[in-house]
This record gives structure tokens, C-alpha cells and sequence, in this order.
């Protein structure tokens, strides 16, 4: 892969953090986009390099936006969150109708969550299935947004994300494309909708993954026209793994960590 210039909006979250980390460790030319830049770096573990460019905006500074895009090849959009309703994808559109004014962005990533993947063997999806509380509808306003687009984009759509723990690898999560990542047989796809609902809620766990992960996947997918262009893309830890984020419950934002 050959350097890029990468810009991660929202860098100042819990992922966003992380990909700059991940970024620069891949050998690219990182440019945090947050509001507040003293906060930015006092947040940093201190073993990020230090060579990171911080550019401090409001997302919806529409000038600001555009001169902090402009040169890139790829934009990373980690800002918002989903509980936000509304605002979130006003936010999401905000992102994505820049970016596409910008014809040198080679690549864009944006996160979802995985109630916008596909149930395996259903033309289903997560949001809309009995006790998937209606919270996570702003991901699936989101994907119809960018399906409109002319973007070379991907949709990462991890379930709820935690810090890794020491030693924990990152290279061998499962990613799917479109479907949830999980097996489940062919006999879904006559399934009633409250058997699929329980069998998310059985699987949910597994794809409880880290923030630390996430990011690697981003970032050794940057270059345009591969696998995961223009697709949803899910991951789950490995097979008989199942991960824990304590303090989350189902339709509510989780800790800060």
C-alpha cells in the first residue's frame, strides 16, 4: 500500500483516536479534524508519533470542512453517534456531501453499526426486527444516503466497540461483506422475524469487538476499487470468541473508555 494522506474527521473519539494511532503506524500522512485541539492531545497515550497534523473546525463550519478535506486522499468519518437521532445524519450527509465535492478523495470510510447488515440468507436487516430498539434507524438513513453517492465508500458496521486488552490481536477478526458476520443456516430465510431477533441477540456478543481492531481494518483498506468498496462491511471476533463490554445495554451509548 503507498502512503496517503489521510484525514480522520472526528478524531478525538474512542475510534477516532485509534486510526490516527493505526495510521501512522501503516506509514501514512495522518490530519486529525477535531474542535478542540489542546483536548485532542492531551487524550493521546503518549505513544502516538508526533508528527500527526491537527486541524481544529467545527464539522459543520462548511468552509473549514472543505479546506481541511481539500488534498487528501482518503477520509475517515468517525464523528457523531447514532444516539443522536437526527442530528446524526444530518451530521452523516454533512460529511459525505463534502467529501463528494472534492474529485482527488480516492477513498471514504464511514461507520454505521451492524443492525444496518444484512441477516445472513434474508433480505432483512437488523433495524426493524422485534427488540432492535428503533435507535439504530439513523444507520440505515445513513447507508441509503451513501448508496445515492458516487463515492468509492465503505460502511463499517461493528457491533459495540471496547478498548483492546494487553495482547490482544487484531488480525484475525472475521469480515463480511453486506450480511452479518455470524453463521447461521439457509432455514432464515423462512424464518419469522422474533427467531431472528433471538438468535442477534445470541450472536451479539461476538461481535463485541475493539476499537484497536476496527482500526486496523480501516486502515489496511485505502486503497479504491477494493473488496469492501461500496459495501457494508461487518467483523466479528474470531470463531468461539465472544466479547464483553461492561456497563452497555442494548440501545444505549456505552462508556467512555
Amino acid at each position: 500500500m503507498t502512503r496517503k494522506k489521510v484525514l480522520v474527521v472526528g478524531a478525538a473519539g474512542n475510534l477516532g483516536r485509534r486510526l490516527i494511532r493505526a495510521g501512522q503506524r501503516h506509514g501514512h500522512e495522518m490530519t486529525a479534524l477535531v474542535r478542540d485541539g489542546g483536548a485532542f492531545t492531551s487524550r493521546l497515550t503518549g505513544d502516538e508519533p508526533n508528527d500527526v497534523r491537527i486541524v481544529e473546525c467545527d464539522i459543520f463550519d462548511t468552509d473549514g470542512l472543505h479546506s481541511a478535506i481539500e488534498g487528501q486522499h482518503v477520509v475517515i468519518n468517525a464523528a457523531g453517534n447514532v444516539n443522536d437521532g437526527k442530528p446524526f445524519s444530518a451530521l452523516f450527509d454533512h460529511v459525505v456531501s463534502a467529501v463528494e465535492r472534492h474529485a482527488a478523495v480516492e477513498k471514504a470510510w464511514f461507520l454505521g453499526g451492524a443492525a444496518v447488515l444484512d441477516i445472513p440468507h434474508t433480505r432483512r436487516i437488523g433495524v426493524g426486527l422485534p427488540f432492535v430498539p428503533a435507535i439504530y434507524e439513523p444507520h440505515r438513513v445513513n447507508w441509503q444516503r451513501l448508496a445515492r453517492s458516487t463515492l468509492d465508500w465503505s460502511l463499517m458496521c461493528p457491533g459495540p466497540m471496547t478498548a483492546a486488552q494487553d495482547g490482544e490481536t487484531h488480525d484475525a477478526l472475521r469480515v463480511s461483506i453486506d450480511a452479518m458476520p455470524y453463521e447461521i443456516g439457509a432455514w432464515a430465510r423462512f424464518a419469522p422475524s422474533i427467531a431472528l431477533s433471538l438468535v442477534l441477540k445470541f450472536k451479539l456478543p461476538e461481535l463485541i469487538v475493539s476499537y484497536e481492531g476496527v482500526a486496523t481494518v480501516i486502515m489496511t483498506n485505502l486503497d479504491p476499487g477494493g473488496s469492501l468498496s461500496r459495501h457494508r462491511v461487518g467483523l466479528a471476533l474470531p470463531a468461539g470468541q465472544r466479547g464483553v463490554k461492561e456497563g452497555w445495554t442494548l440501545g444505549q451509548r456505552g462508556p467512555d473508555v
